[in-house]
């Protein structure tokens, strides 16, 4: 469950001195090779984590506490984008049968042992990692297409926005007797926007176009995303009147991104306008005027930062270098943000079998703890990871629609362009879904399964 401080306190981790002893990982930015075999070092740290947690009889797809499982989503994602930029393939079982573990009974990534914790940003960094896997044309199981997985979570989102508060959006939690349900955030509507746009694109469907424009609108309209910054949430309970007014990296990532993809598929100023806004708005997260790379200014100087919160950055690094692509007219300042953060991200890391990272890649000598993920760094290793291997995304494959050759192309849900409301809608409809959920888990389960019913 993604923390705000709203809800979550923000902890103070504990602060310890670097690691000494060990090699830092070497990068040249300008050499493909030498970003791969970064790369290579972080992804093996994680995995060899996810070994050893493994051995502990803990279920395919998580890591122990303190990660929710959120986060072991936004992981497996990363671990895809590994294999894709790399073509290091090494662990493309591991991470197919992760994702399989954690669809859930209704085929739309709700586990039932989840169900605690389970917010609708939580539901959708699943359903964002089964969306790479369905661009990249990573290996699919039998009887199953990654794309599906993405129609069914976002045909269970969709129907979630809510209408009877702040004029739409979506919630943070899933359930009622969750802490927080009353609060729309960023994230959860910032990864719909997203999901929204990544589906328009793959499949061709104009309803994820519309719904799409629809909540970005409502983001601009409620104050979530304001001249270009974007904020994380507000109480539906005062219909949104007063917005949390901090900024989180990770947000700020998915709406350019999303934006990004809307001007690849559009070519509209109004768009190209907004990727500019958001590009040049993300320097509240760089270090200096002079020095781009990034920091989560919320809480990394401050020592702040709770564990959610220190794997922020790999969101952002993945979709900024997603938005580079899908933009390329913002493709040379974000290039420079990437590859400063990347030289600062290894130089607090070290190598080896199990390598180390800190959260500061701007202060060299920050007291932020290096360890591995194995260690508590999990989130740490992540960021570096995304950030590196983002380097590689203009030297990649194409990535894939369905009408591409993708390797879900072959997907019924595909096919119908997969959203189970009309394509020929003039804008997306009021389902009234958000009144009808109850406070009792059955009922709520009773309208996820109604909606995937209609896909």
């Amino acid at each position: 469950m993604f923390g705000h401080t709203g809800v979550l306190s923000l902890a103070l981790p504990f602060l310890v001195g670097r690691v000494v002893g060990q090699t830092g990982i070497q990068l040249d930015v300008s050499s493909t090779d030498s970003i791969k075999s970064a790369a290579k070092s972080l992804a093996g740290g994680i995995v060899s984590f996810y070994n050893e947690t493994l051995q502990k009889d803990l279920t395919l797809g998580l890591f122990p506490d303190p990660y929710y499982w959120w986060e072991a989503g936004i992981v497996f994602n990363a671990l895809i984008g590994y294999s894709y930029l790399t073509g290091d393939s090494q662990y493309d079982s591991l991470i197919s049968e992760a994702l399989q573990h954690q669809i859930g009974d209704h085929d739309a990534f709700m586990p039932p042992n989840q169900t605690k914790t389970l917010g609708n940003d939580d539901q959708s960094s699943w359903g964002l990692a089964a969306m790479t896997a369905a661009e990249v044309g990573f290996p699919k199981p039998a009887n199953l297409n990654w794309i599906d997985l993405v129609v069914n979570v976002w045909n269970t989102q969709a129907e979630r926005i809510d209408y009877a508060t702040c004029g739409g959006g979506l919630k943070w939690q899933i359930f009622t007797f969750n802490n927080g349900y009353n609060y729309k955030n960023s994230m959860s509507n910032g990864n719909f926007f997203l999901l929204s746009a990544r589906l328009a694109k793959f499949t061709g469907n104009s309803t994820y176009t519309q719904y799409a424009n629809q909540i970005y609108k409502w983001s601009n309209d409620i104050g979530l995303v304001s001249d270009f910054h974007v904020f994380d949430g507000a109480d539906d309970k005062k219909n949104c009147s007063q917005v949390n007014h901090i900024q989180w990296t990770a947000a700020h990532g998915v709406y350019t991104e999303g934006a990004a993809l809307m001007f690849n598929m559009t070519g509209a100023q109004n768009w190209t306008d907004t990727v500019n806004g958001f590009v040049n708005a993300s320097s509240v997260f760089q270090a200096t005027k002079d020095n781009p790379v990034i920091i989560e200014t919320a809480c990394e100087n401050n020592g702040k930062c709770d564990v959610d919160q220190r794997a922020f950055k790999g969101i952002f690094a993945r979709t900024m270098a997603r938005a580079a692509l899908a933009a390329p007219f913002a493709s040379g300042t974000i290039s420079k943000i990437l590859s400063a953060s990347a030289q600062g991200a290894v130089s607090v890391c070290t190598s080896g079998g199990k390598p180390s990272c800190s959260l500061s890649w701007a202060d060299a000598d920050s007291k932020w703890e290096q360890a591995s993920a194995s260690d508590g760094n999990l989130g740490e290793v992540y960021d570096a990871l995304e950030v590196v291997q983002g380097l590689l995304y203009p030297s990649a494959k194409s990535l894939q629609t369905a009408n591409g050759g993708g390797s879900s192309s072959s997907s019924s849900a595909t096919q119908s362009g997969g959203a189970s409301r009309s394509s020929g809608a003039s804008s997306p409809q009021n389902t009234g879904a958000a009144g009808t959920i109850a406070v009792s888990l059955i009922s709520v389960l009773v309208v996820a399964i109604a909606a995937m019913c209609s896909v």
